[in-house]
């Protein structure tokens, strides 16, 4: 399988917006509400949102694309555009998804390949992402990758006030 990530471009909104929801509810909604899921994919994975989001320079997303087709994303943030405060320097990995079909391909490492390259040539250190706790899959990889376990934060779901892990690394 041929992967290649490419960066996003504002024409290329519709299928963001396709496979953010696509993912997310995949990766959450079997373990939450439909309400809550659906309410967060609504307000965060708008097309105003994103168009926002992919117009803000110090925000990029990155299509992997297997064979050809949109397999997954990468969102990656620095500056005012991170979700933390966490130093001038610093470079966050706000998300990796993988549609459900193309996962155990390579397509998520291919992807924080890619990051930690952008982070390397932008000399921002260090590197930190937020992860669910209960995603243990995501999580495997982060540790593959050099993350440990820096802090913690809420990520709220709706009604549903959730924990999120802070992993970082510096590169």
């Amino acid at each position: 399988m041929k992967i290649i990530v490419r960066k996003c471009t504002p024409a290329d909104i519709i299928d963001l917006q396709q496979i953010s929801g696509e993912t997310f509810r995949d990766t959450f909604g079997p373990v939450n509400s439909s309400e809550n899921v659906e309410k967060y994919i609504k307000e965060s994975y708008s097309f105003d949102r994103l168009t926002q989001e992919i117009n803000n320079p110090d925000s990029d997303f990155y299509f992997a694309l297997a064979n050809g087709k949109i397999a997954g994303y990468l969102k990656v943030n620095v500056g005012d555009a991170q979700t933390e405060d966490t130093g001038p320097t610093s470079f966050e990995i706000q998300r990796i998804y993988v549609r459900k079909a193309f996962k155990r391909h390579g397509i998520g490492s291919k992807m924080m390949d890619k990051a930690l390259t952008i982070a390397k040539e932008k000399h921002c250190s260090p590197v930190w992402l937020g992860v669910w706790e209960h995603n243990f899959p995501a999580q495997a990889l982060y540790q593959k990758f050099g993350f440990k376990q820096t802090g913690d934060h809420a990520f709220i779901l709706g009604k549903s006030r959730q924990r999120d892990l802070i992993m970082s690394k510096k590169i």
